[in-house]
């Protein structure tokens, strides 16, 4: 709700004063506020209509509606909490996210149900509070295993060994995985909204038993093989058409070296084109990209 306008602000201090700063008290996490809720899946409609969002679902019968389950999603675009309302409602889950989110709206994520954590090191606080959601408050979790936004609209790689968390949560494992929703709303586009439609596909990945009988490398290859897409692939399979003019804005941020000369960050992504500035080579961005 509140990533688009978030406003960060830094402050320099040395290495000391910020190792000297207490460590912020651990607080169990609260079962989400069913108002709020309401209000995330009121707000998902009128942002859901434009992209004529559809879902399907798999296997997602052996779960049981009350019952709590692990959901993992891959993280595509700004309107996916919207997705993910639109899916489950009213079915409640605490939802992981990084620590900075809380700074100067704490009391608001823990209403939410937000599970604050460090991206990218071993949070053992975390493993804890999520079974605590899913064991005391019987509630389900959301969790981004890619823990970022897809910047070039592929698959970012998931931490290792997923599979032994999966185990000693011991829940069934929903996975979401979007089509179309990076191709509407791409990062490295400066978040310029298309008229793109939006769909998921809802898949209950592994049941309880499957965990036991499974092994985490088992889990773990499976997990890997649902997380493998590619956004541009898929929108040149599907023909789906992107004529924005500016659909080739800030491009370079991913294509950041000339493949005519080789130089790297001379590249200007404008319009529908991709420039070489050491080289003058341009190339144009088609509208199934």
């Amino acid at each position: 709700l509140v990533e688009r306008n978030m406003k960060i602000k830094t402050k320099n201090c040395s290495y000391e004063k910020v190792l000297a700063k207490p460590r912020p008290k651990h607080r169990d996490p609260l079962r989400p506020n069913m108002l709020l809720q309401l209000v995330i899946r009121i707000l998902a409609i009128f942002d859901l209509f434009p992209t004529k969002f559809t879902y399907t679902t798999e296997n997602m019968d052996s779960i049981g509606r009350k019952n709590p389950c692990l959901i993992l999603m891959n993280h595509s675009s700004f309107i996916d909490l919207k997705i993910v309302s639109r899916i489950f409602f009213p079915k409640r889950y605490n939802i992981i996210c990084t620590s900075d989110g809380f700074v100067g709206m704490q009391w608001l994520m823990r209403l939410l149900g937000c599970i604050p954590t460090q991206k990218f090191v071993s949070d053992v606080s975390l493993i804890r509070d999520m079974e605590f959601a899913l064991k005391k408050k019987k509630t389900s979790v959301l969790m981004y295993p890619e823990a970022s936004y897809s910047f070039d609209g592929k698959a970012t790689a998931l931490p290792r060994k997923m599979g032994v968390l999966l185990k000693k949560l011991g829940v069934p494992v929903v996975t979401v995985i979007t089509q179309g929703a990076f191709a509407r709303d791409p990062l490295y586009n400066g978040l310029q909204l298309r008229k793109v439609k939006v769909r998921a596909d809802v898949t209950c990945l592994f049941t309880k038993e499957d965990l036991k009988t499974k092994s985490v490398a088992e889990l773990d290859a499976q997990l890997d093989e649902m997380f493998s897409f590619d956004n541009f692939k898929w929108q040149q399979e599907n023909n789906v058409i992107i004529d924005t003019p500016t659909r080739a804005d800030g491009l370079n941020r991913i294509l950041f070296q000339c493949p005519h000369c080789g130089e790297e960050g001379k590249t200007e992504g404008k319009g529908t084109t991709l420039t070489c500035h050491s080289c003058g080579k341009v190339y144009e961005l088609t509208e199934t990209g």
